[in-house]
């Protein structure tokens, strides 16, 4: 069990995070924390230096229908917004 959600961790950091964090440059890993709500995951990638953060849900439950079935016929897509707090 403990190497299934280590393997999907590194799959989330392989996938959404990449080599680098996006804001600070650095290379160190992410922390990662999975939470399950009902039936969603969510994910939440960390950069350790900046506090940088990616939070990664269930396209299908945050989008109307037809937004949902576009992005199902792409393979490998990744929709993302990033914003800045105060």
């Amino acid at each position: 069990m403990m190497s299934q959600i280590h393997g999907h961790q590194e799959r989330l950091i392989h996938d959404v995070w990449g080599e680098r964090c996006l804001e600070c440059d650095c290379t160190h890993k992410p922390k990662v924390h999975l939470y399950h709500i009902k039936k969603e995951e969510i994910a939440v990638l960390n950069c350790p230096s900046c506090d940088f953060t990616i939070v990664v849900v269930e396209v299908e439950k945050l989008t109307d229908l037809s937004i949902a079935d576009e992005i199902k016929k792409r393979t490998n897509s990744l929709v993302a917004t990033h914003q800045s707090f105060p």
